[in-house]
């Protein structure tokens, strides 16, 4: 049974949107662009695409490669929605406190292991299940869960260190 391209893009937006939200600073403009851009180039190599290396791992090399080329080819400037620290009003508020949320996760993040920060970001960002998860580690499920386990369970103890 054939692959459409519908079903493909529905199956794996949020995951992929996710995962540009993430690595651009969760500035949502620049998700979407770099989304639609991910979906674009996908769409016009999805002739060549072999559903049995994986899906998920096609999409998210593409993805991956987006975002290394927003950042590799980002000017050097300020945006002021970067620097409006005198955030006013609830909202205002809100803005402020999810960015001191993300720094505090990223600086937790920042102190695993890069085996065990990408178990994490895999599972809980990327949403692959343990069996993907696996086969991409060349493990079994049962290893992955208790490495993803044990990761996070360390990732918490970075996080309540900082609280």
């Amino acid at each position: 049974m054939a692959l459409n391209f519908a079903t493909f893009y529905d199956k794996h937006i949020d995951a992929v949107y996710r995962f540009v939200y993430f690595r651009v600073g969760q500035k949502r403009e620049v998700a979407e662009d770099l989304t639609s851009d991910i979906f674009t180039s996908a769409f016009e190599a999805f002739d060549r695409f072999d559903p049995e290396r994986g899906e998920k791992a096609w999409i998210m090399t593409i993805a991956r490669n987006k975002v290394i080329n927003h950042w590799r080819d980002r000017k050097d400037s300020v945006d002021i929605d970067d620097v409006a620290f005198t955030l006013v009003g609830e909202e205002g508020m809100e803005t402020a406190e999810r960015r001191e949320d993300t720094a505090t996760l990223k600086e937790a993040m920042d102190k695993l292991k890069p085996p065990e920060r990408n178990l994490i970001e895999k599972k809980y960002l990327l949403g692959y299940r343990y069996e993907e998860i696996a086969t991409s580690l060349g493990k079994k499920a049962g290893a992955a869960r208790v490495e993803t386990h044990r990761a996070m369970k360390k990732l918490k103890e970075y996080l309540k260190g900082k609280l």
